[in-house]
């Protein structure tokens, strides 16, 4: 009777495990709320108040935002929890709360499917609970996090078509893959991987012929967003748009490099494919993940060293016992990173994110076939070993990543303490002038003073995009996002950087300080010789 519920009981634990960590210290690490969480939390809640986002347009399908027009997905899973615990951190970061509920269950499915082993789907369940690299998103209101849920969903939906194509299966997959594609931007490419497959399996005959008709009608339904909106930020991220790019092939050129071996077709495949390799690094996977410290750090492990060194073993393993869909997971893998390297960006886990599913299940694969029938005593001496590196990841991420000075600067720290002061003093001055050097000031005012978005959406007006897709509100209320010049003005603030002021201004200036990080000088009055 035990063993029969075993299964079930295993998988509800690892769950809230994963729940529980995901709770723990939610709005202490990430230290503090980043631009791009707070419009989503902003926009959920003017649609939650008025069906409009905060430029006014009704129930739209690409939210403006900063002129990057937002994929909707996550603003509008949003709104019902801004709805439960308001517009504050803790709403905007439980969007993610059922995704890392269900995701465990989801993985199983799909483990199940490929393998029908549960030794193996349990233990793929366990590593994607715990794992950094995939965690730390989730426990941020990050799009990537429940666009991978849904791709991975979409896998499963998938083996159950090819297994049966079924009107409900063809629903399932196809209802799937259009919500993924409203997710975040690399659920493009995902779409086209899968187009390919469809292709593919219906040449086997596995599939109708009239699927492929479907699929691209899907794909069309979410392109009309494009032509409506007509987003610019893809475009500003491909690495070959980006500036730096052209002046190397020039620089190249002009130290007697010829035109046929130095140009953007053979200097940009030898980048890409030095990027792409990077991906399946150890550096990258297991020592230091996304160069962005909002979604990395060193002393942050992705995945663990002994989940790296399984990959292989697991590959070995899966082509050694020819398992039907070895060839499939591999491709897999091998797909994951091609959006990031595409992208002048870095390297991303953001955009790279599905990397770590085919991952888990290879590596958990690996381990259960390397172990099998082997002592009792191994087991322990590797479960231990995991246990040791994973905790060492969470204590450095839990405890002391938020307290690192380039970490506070990266998730734009301070703002919420700004809010504070703006509320306490907003009747004694006329203006607030406020830098926006770092990011998208506007925005965070917006949500820490729960500005009314009615009031809001009157005068709301971003500028045109910059060279990275991104516009700027230049001001609204008694706030001006900029430094001022005119010196004869009176009854004013100016919040600024340190490096804003000199020496002798900030004599006298208050300040907002994040543990040992001064981020703002607040000069008050008269004049300002700035």
């Amino acid at each position: 009777m035990i063993k029969k519920y075993l299964t079930p009981i295993l998988l509800i634990i690892i769950s809230l495990l994963s729940v529980i960590l995901f709770l723990y210290k939610m709005n202490v690490s990430p230290p503090a709320l980043n631009a791009d969480e707070a419009t989503n939390a902003y926009d959920a809640y003017s649609i939650l108040k008025t069906g409009k986002d905060q430029y006014g347009n009704f129930m739209p399908l690409r939210f403006k935002s900063f002129g990057d027009y937002k994929l909707p997905l996550l603003t509008y899973f949003a709104v019902p929890f801004i709805k439960v615990f308001g517009l504050t951190e803790t709403g905007i970061r439980m969007v993610n709360f059922p995704f890392v509920l269900l995701f465990p269950l989801v993985i199983f499915l799909l483990t199940l499917e490929l393998f029908n082993r549960k030794n193996v789907s349990l233990l793929v369940a366990f590593l994607l609970a715990f794992a950094p690299g995939l965690q730390l998103l989730g426990r941020q209101a990050h799009e990537g996090y429940m666009t991978v849920f849904f791709l991975t969903l979409l896998a499963y939906f998938f083996l159950k078509l090819i297994k049966k194509s079924s009107i409900i299966n063809y629903s399932l997959f196809f209802v799937t893959l259009l919500v993924s594609l409203f997710g975040y931007h690399f659920s493009r490419l995902w779409a086209g991987f899968y187009f390919f497959l469809f292709i593919f399996f219906v040449f086997k005959k596995t599939l109708s012929k009239w699927s492929i008709l479907f699929f691209i009608i899907i794909v069309f339904i979410f392109g009309i967003t494009d032509i409506v909106y007509k987003p610019t930020r893809i475009k500003n991220l491909l690495f070959f748009n980006n500036l730096g790019f052209s002046l190397k092939i020039n620089e190249l050129r002009g130290e007697g490099g010829n035109r046929f071996l130095y140009n953007k077709l053979t200097i940009g495949t030898k980048d890409l494919s030095l990027n792409y390799l990077k991906y399946f690094s150890p550096q990258f996977l297991s020592i230091n993940g996304d160069e962005n410290p909002r979604f990395g750090y060193p002393g942050i492990s992705p995945i663990t060293a002994l989940e790296y060194i399984f990959i292989f073993i697991g590959l070995y393993y899966l082509f050694k016992n020819r398992e039907k869909w070895r060839y499939l997971i591999l491709l897999m893998l091998l797909f994951s990173p091609i959006s990031a390297v595409l992208s002048w960006a870095g390297e991303s886990i953001t955009r790279s994110i599905f990397i770590f599913i085919p991952i888990f299940i290879i590596s958990a694969y690996g381990f259960i076939n390397f172990l099998n029938k082997k002592g009792l005593f191994l087991y322990l001496i590797l479960t231990a070993f995991y246990l040791i590196l994973v905790f060492y990841s969470w204590d450095f991420y839990l405890n002391h990543y938020p307290k690192r000075a380039i970490v506070l600067r990266s998730w734009q720290a301070g703002y919420k303490e700004l809010g504070d002061y703006i509320k306490t003093n907003y009747n004694n001055y006329d203006k607030f002038y406020i830098t926006r050097k770092n990011g998208q000031p506007y925005i965070f005012l917006l949500f820490y003073l729960q500005y009314a978005p009615e009031k809001y959406q009157q005068f709301s007006k971003l500028s045109p995009p910059d060279e990275y897709g991104f516009g700027q509100v230049e001001k609204f209320d008694k706030y001006i996002f900029n430094l001022p010049n005119d010196k004869s003005i009176k009854n004013y603030v100016v919040v600024g950087f340190p490096d804003d002021f000199s020496e002798a201004e900030k004599l006298g200036t208050k300040k907002i300080k994040i543990e040992t990080e001064e981020i703002f000088y607040i000069k008050e009055s008269a004049t300002t010789t700035l």
